[in-house]
């Protein structure tokens, strides 16, 4: 089996960290896997750092010089992508998220060869296409043939509704939860006694929340809770959350995004997420396989990340109730360990790495199944 991934760019977004643990995985089972990104790097030094992570598990990078800014680059994708069909010969395509199906789409206009292979897209988001409405509904068209997954049932329900408002033809899509790797890193010593840490990861975006929470700590600064925080993240809010953090009597730490992220997670006594939306929130369910916890928003997507009994989500977009949150946490810390802890083996089992690439590697061979004309009983496809 052999998987063409294509994916935005090379950054640490949900949907291409989804992407690499699908092809490093796939690779492990003896397959073929490679990662096109549309668009260039808006971190170059990052970049760097994950095509080198990739090609020690066995993955091909096809990219080339590309834009860093999206809508040019998925413009000019055809060519890149044309190319990378060329290349890498794949047996299945499959889609991370809109601007990557959009420039599929446009690619599948010059090229019959791409026009023909079998079509795996994921549903990464429960907010679908943005301000790409009109691109969205010219690629829905274009795309109608391939098999969709959604990483959440949140995500399901954003998918099935927009189907029932803009398309004729309407997909199935089955329900595959994003899963991680609980790797030995994450079982870190217990915490030390000391200021509690609580950490931020994420886009600098409006839908990753930081505002709110830069208010909620705004509300907190005059109160006598010590606790520090570490915000890890780019985009196009930096600016402002810079600005924001001088302006702020607590110690807050703005650093670029981390590549090991998930190996230091026990270095923080809480994640913190208060996001407006998401598809399904890998940072949540990392720290929850770590055992740390995760004071979240209840937020789509994002509330099928944590389990129904959870106490650590608050109204979505309220700084008032992110501030109650975690004031309430500094100041009692270890009941919230302890609800960690029970969660940690729930949110293993839930969303364990191993179990979302076998439901893929089916869904790839039902697709080769469907395309061939053998429906039914879907053999593997052969090794190359």
């Amino acid at each position: 089996m052999r998987v063409l991934h294509v994916i935005t760019r090379l950054h640490l977004a949900g949907a291409e960290r989804v992407a690499e643990i699908l092809a490093t995985g796939l690779v492990e089972r003896g397959g073929a896997a490679a990662i096109a990104p549309v668009a260039g790097p808006r971190d170059p030094e990052l970049a760097a750092q994950l095509r080198a992570r990739l090609a020690a598990g066995g993955v091909t990078v096809l990219d080339g010089r590309r834009t860093s800014g999206v809508r040019r680059a998925a413009l000019e994708a055809p060519l890149s992508l044309g190319r990378a069909v060329a290349a890498f010969d794949p047996d299945v395509v499959h889609l991370h998220t809109e601007i990557p199906e959009f420039a599929w789409a446009l690619t599948t206009i010059v090229s019959r060869r791409a026009a023909r292979l079998p079509l795996v897209r994921t549903v990464h988001n429960t907010d679908l296409w943005g301000g790409w409405r009109l691109a969205g509904r010219m690629a829905e068209a274009r795309l109608g043939g391939a098999r969709v997954a959604a990483v959440s049932c949140g995500a399901r329900d954003a998918f099935v509704e927009r189907q029932r408002r803009t398309m004729r033809r309407r997909a199935s899509v089955e329900v595959i939860y994003n899963g991680v790797e609980c790797t030995n890193a994450i079982e870190a010593a217990p915490w030390p006694a000391r200021t509690p840490v609580l950490c931020f990861a994420g886009r600098l975006e409006a839908q990753k929340g930081i505002d709110v929470l830069l208010e909620a700590l705004s509300l907190l600064d005059g109160s006598d809770i010590a606790f520090d925080v570490v915000i890890y993240g780019s985009g196009r809010l930096e600016r402002d959350v810079a600005a924001a953090v001088t302006r702020l009597r607590r110690h807050v730490e703005l650093l670029p995004p981390r590549l090991d992220l998930a190996g230091r997670l026990r270095s923080f006594d809480a994640i913190v997420m208060p996001s407006r939306f998401e598809g399904l929130g890998l940072v949540a369910i990392e720290a929850l396989c770590a055992g740390v916890p995760v004071l979240a928003t209840n937020a789509p997507g994002l509330n099928e990340a944590l389990p129904d009994w959870y106490p650590g989500r608050c109204a979505v977009g309220d700084p008032a109730a992110l501030a109650a949150m975690i004031s309430g946490f500094v100041q009692d810390v270890e009941p919230w360990r302890a609800g960690a802890e029970v969660a940690r083996q729930w949110a293993r089992d839930r969303f364990a790495a191993g179990t979302m690439i076998d439901r893929y590697l089916e869904l790839y061979r039902s697709a080769c199944g469907v395309v061939a004309g053998t429906a039914g009983t879907l053999p593997p496809v052969p090794e190359r």
